[in-house]
């Protein structure tokens, strides 16, 4: 900032070589009147001083203003600034966010078409081997075609033995319900037992009746598994607290219509307690 300040027209330099002078002069030279010129000098330029603090007090108050609005502006700046480094700083972290994401997302892609491409090279190679094998094939016809005969001989009599234990476990399965049968038919009166095939296969349902002494037709029902090795019961309504311990017993003494009693029997205790 340039502004005019008042000072004294001679400067306490200048003042200074003049008092040095005069000492010297008093030293080395008594010439009176030379001494008088240079104090009528030095007072002139005393007199000169024009201190004009009216004007130095507006130019103090103006460069006050001045300092004062430079520094308000500077502030704003910097606040603006600031704000501005923030919200940058913001952005950039979710621009960085961002693109963390997006490397994460093309690494894996990466990674998966690396996998991809392994895979294609082993379907590519398992082609090339198959192309391989056809063209020696084409090579010996007859042979290729008694391989394929002994392949699909081999498939048959799988099937074959398939169906023969298929049929086995059938046979077996008529078997045993065919002796099961009469003895079914005793208990089925003598137990208020009847028997219902559900709609999925070797599935049997076995309901008893007269269990509740205070209603006969209250029904208690369980439904049995009988087309594996281990018997399995499905459901069973109340649940027995010794069901698991009674199916134990059953697959390991494979007595049928002794489970069937000791079920009935479970299934009037319970109704006794119950009641």
């Amino acid at each position: 900032m340039n502004s005019e300040s008042t000072t004294p027209s001679q400067s306490p330099k200048k003042i200074s070589t003049l008092l040095t002078n005069i000492s010297l002069s008093n030293n080395n030279n008594d010439n009176s009147t030379w001494n008088k010129n240079i104090i009528n000098d030095i007072f002139f330029s005393f007199t000169k001083v024009d201190y004009d603090q009216e004007n130095l007090k507006k130019k103090n108050k103006s460069f006050e203003e001045n300092l004062n609005g430079y520094i308000v502006n500077v502030k704003k700046n910097m606040e603006s600034r600031r704000h501005l480094w923030q919200n940058t700083i913001t952005s950039n972290k979710g621009e960085i966010t961002k693109l963390q994401e997006e490397i994460k997302l093309f690494e894996k892609m990466r990674i998966e078409f690396i996998k991809s491409l392994e895979n294609e090279k082993k379907e590519l190679s398992k082609i090339q081997m198959e192309i391989t094998n056809l063209k020696l094939e084409e090579c010996s016809r007859n042979e290729g075609i008694i391989v394929l005969k002994k392949r699909i001989e081999r498939a048959e009599e799988d099937i074959k033995q398939q169906r023969e234990a298929i049929e086995v476990k059938r046979a077996l399965l008529e078997t045993q319900l065919s002796k099961n049968s009469p003895e079914l038919n005793i208990f089925t009166d003598k137990l208020a037992l009847t028997m219902a095939r559900v709609r999925v296969d070797d599935v049997i349902s076995f309901i008893f009746t007269c269990i509740y002494d205070n209603n006969l037709s209250r029904s208690c029902y369980f439904t049995i598994d009988v087309g594996e090795t281990m018997y399995k019961v499905i459901e069973c309504n109340p649940i027995l607290e010794e069901l698991d311990e009674l199916v134990s017993q059953l697959n390991t003494s494979r007595d049928f219509f002794s489970f069937l009693k000791k079920m009935r029997h479970g299934f009037r205790k319970y109704a006794k307690a119950d009641t």
